[in-house]
């Protein structure tokens, strides 16, 4: 039997009510006082939802009713179906609020790790209601989730096509090298900075994302820099320079993201290097209410 043939395809909320309103009083008349209409049209609907079910709901006496078996199996699950409607154009109405539903996030390690925690345990408070989805990667894939439309916001690095994405840049920060302990005074005479020119001889790992930058900056300083690994994991070559493979070359966002246990951290400077972060959304794409409420606090907490 289908949802038709059982008589159920015609069969609306409000008659639901007023059912249980019945059952509830067990009187018609009183019921009809309860929903505050006439008693004749509610006896009327109640024969026509027994015609469309084809079986009795009421035992009728002259002044109350009695549920039959059929009605009291109606009555529980009118019940159930009324609760959840309910409840449905709740969380419909919480959803299109921006106090329910999933946020997708996609963020580059360094971020992720240093700046996201932060924001979503602000966000969390104000927004307990949300739950969180969040993909991590380099710049690219995350740029191509957010085309994807698997993501809302992404926070990468940048460049990016800023005529294809809104963003919210983040303040600059500079590259630093990491380095086993053991190099501390060997390489770069000084214990927390370290020139570009000093570079010239070390075994670099470099994230394939300042390549070019790197490059431009050592030739400038009359060298070809010895790059033994490039990677597009920040993690990986951090690992690696803990077990002095080679000095890492990271964002100072990527300081804490590995125990420092054998690690020492100097900026590059002469000249400075430095590179910058964005939360990004693709331009002219309608954001969730979430999505617009994360990054007005996003902003807040960046540019307090």
């Amino acid at each position: 039997m289908d949802f038709h043939e059982s008589g159920f395809d015609g069969l609306e909320l409000m008659t639901l009510r007023r059912f249980l309103a019945i059952a509830e009083t067990g009187s018609i008349n009183a019921a009809a006082q309860k929903l505050h209409m006439a008693q004749p049209p509610l006896s009327r609907q109640m024969r026509q939802l027994e015609n469309r079910l084809g079986l009795p709901l009421f035992e009728r006496g002259k002044r109350t009713v009695r549920l039959t078996e059929a009605g009291k199996l109606l009555q529980q699950r009118a019940g159930q179906l009324l609760g959840l409607a309910g409840n449905t154009v709740k969380e419909l109405r919480a959803v299109d609020q921006g106090l329910q539903g999933t946020l997708r996030i996609g963020t580059v390690t360094s971020s992720g790790i240093a700046l996201l925690p932060k924001v979503v345990y602000a966000f969390r408070n104000r927004y307990p209601g949300i739950r969180f989805q969040v993909w991590e990667g380099e710049t690219n894939r995350i740029i191509g989730l957010l085309n994807e439309g698997a993501l809302e916001i992404g926070l990468v690095r940048y460049p990016f096509d800023t005529k294809t994405y809104e963003a919210i840049k983040m303040p600059n920060e500079p590259l630093v090298v990491a380095l086993h302990q053991s190099h501390r005074q060997e390489w770069g005479r000084r214990a927390d900075e370290i020139d570009v020119g000093e570079l010239a001889g070390m075994p670099l790992m470099i994230h394939r994302k300042y390549e070019a930058i790197l490059m431009d900056h050592c030739a400038r300083a009359g060298f070809i820099p010895e790059v033994v690994c490039m990677s597009d994991d920040v993690t990986s070559i951090l690992s690696w320079a803990e077990v002095d493979v080679g000095a890492a070359i990271v964002p100072r966002a990527a300081i804490g993201l590995i125990p420092r246990v054998n690690l020492v951290f100097k900026t590059i400077i002469n000249p400075l290097i430095e590179t910058a972060a964005a939360a990004v959304w693709v331009r002219n794409r309608q954001l969730s209410v979430a999505a617009a409420n994360f990054l007005d606090l996003f902003t807040r907490i960046v540019f307090p």
